[in-house]
């Protein structure tokens, strides 16, 4: 991209960014120029004196187990994170500052809404804008206005709401809020829109609304609020005054982030990612002999996530298929998506994924530079992917045949880009797994 064309680009991302967040000075009166009165209003309800929002540690006192799970959620760490932070601060530099706000008012919402975010170093944070999506700011969200690129309203304050109204409380007043028990409501944030070219940089809850689960009606909370993959209840009380329940929504909310956790020391809560990824998808294959030559039909089913597999920052991770095939004495004639030097990946297999295409039609994974989508391979939710590989076989053994379905939290290329003290090696999970073998 030329330096005249990507200046103007940033030009126009700078007041697409200002759409977003209330900012003040000349870049709010740049968006009042460029914006509707309804958009802007959005901005200035959302705009907060520094202390709006309560330090999350407040809420241990009577949620205690509540608080406990949510500390160690990849919600907790929405900006405290040393995976995230390195690629923030190059999209800032790269875009001189316009990511600024347009990445962190879903990292760190409270931040944003209360000024101290920019500068993108987070300098000016307190400890409640530090702690990312906190107990706060989720539960004094009053609206969403649309499912997109954190469009929601706040009003911090005494009133607490939630999925329930029926409680009492000595700390705060409660409210029940029907926004806390739709789907809309995690698609604030999971749900993110390129502000000038309008492409989708994340698009799981435009998955999941797309397809069965959200006609079925089992919402993003259903799942990723209970304590084992799927549907299932967790009776107890959400404080020890409070009345026992069938169900208390777990604020884990586990994914499959399993790297992060393993680097945590959080064992438990990388199980319980391991636990999503395996319960996601399974696999069939078969095979088919023709002389010279070995025909392997390979078919991956998503089976147990709600949205498209992989979902969420998938320019980054990896989902890719490894095909072994062996002969009697056990050696391996055939490899593909084996590692290779360095814990990379065979660049040949088959992955899953979506790229971008940058203003030069160049391809990126640089979603703040994405101006359309130069390739999307992913399985919809209760959907199917078939692959055929055509393996060359130059003996009449029987032959052994493993394919395995892994994943990445991230791609080794995006760990070897950090500027880490020790040598981060990203392990492979194995999602599903096939074996049959072929005479």
């Amino acid at each position: 991209m030329s330096s005249k064309k990507f200046g103007l680009l940033i030009v126009i991302m700078l007041i697409g960014a200002v759409l977003v967040v209330g900012c003040q000075g000349d870049s709010l009166e740049e968006a009042n120029k460029a914006e509707s009165a309804e958009q802007m209003d959005l901005a200035e309800i959302n705009s907060f004196e520094e202390g709006a929002f309560e330090d999350s540690n407040n809420c241990a006192g009577c949620h205690g187990e509540i608080h406990a799970e949510w500390s160690e959620s990849m919600h907790r760490f929405g900006w405290e994170n040393e995976f995230y932070q390195p690629d923030y601060l190059k999209a800032s530099q790269e875009t001189d500052g316009f990511t600024d706000v347009f990445c962190g008012e879903c990292h760190a919402p409270t931040a944003v809404r209360t000024g101290q975010l920019p500068p993108a170093d987070g300098s000016q944070f307190d400890a409640v804008s530090k702690q990312g999506i906190s107990c706060d700011y989720c539960h004094t969200v009053k609206e969403v206005v649309e499912p997109v690129n954190v469009q929601t309203v706040s009003e911090p304050g005494d009133i607490k709401r939630g999925p329930r109204g029926d409680g009492s409380s000595p700390g705060h007043e409660i409210e029940y809020s029907e926004v806390h028990t739709e789907a809309a409501f995690c698609g604030s944030c999971h749900n993110v829109e390129h502000p000038t070219s309008e492409v989708a940089v994340i698009d799981t809850y435009d998955d999941w609304k797309e397809g069965p689960y959200a006609e079925e009606g089992i919402r993003c909370q259903d799942c990723h609020m209970t304590p084992t993959p799927g549907i299932a209840e967790n009776p107890g009380k959400s404080s020890p005054m409070g009345e026992d329940r069938e169900h208390i929504a777990t604020h884990y909310f586990p994914g499959g982030s399993a790297f992060f956790h393993e680097k945590s020391g959080q064992d438990e809560r990388a199980e319980m990612a391991k636990e999503m990824l395996r319960a996601a998808a399974e696999l069939e294959a078969e095979a088919t002999r023709n002389n010279d030559s070995l025909e392997l039909l390979t078919t991956v089913n998503n089976v147990g996530a709600g949205h498209k597999i992989p979902t969420g920052v998938t320019y980054i991770r990896k989902m890719w298929l490894e095909v072994t095939v062996s002969n009697e004495a056990g050696e391996e004639i055939y490899t593909s998506g084996h590692e290779i030097a360095d814990n990379q990946i065979d660049p040949e297999a088959v992955f899953y994924l979506k790229l971008f295409e940058d203003a030069e039609g160049n391809t990126t994974n640089k979603s703040w530079l994405a101006e359309d989508i130069a390739y999307d391979r992913r399985i919809p939710a209760q959907g199917s992917d078939e692959e055929i590989f055509e393996i060359p076989v130059e003996t009449d053994e029987e032959l052994d045949i493993t394919v395995r379905l892994l994943y990445r939290s991230m791609s080794q290329e995006a760990a070897d880009g950090f500027d880490s003290e020790e040598e981060l090696k990203v392990p492979s999970i194995e999602m599903a797994r096939k074996e049959l073998q072929v005479e």
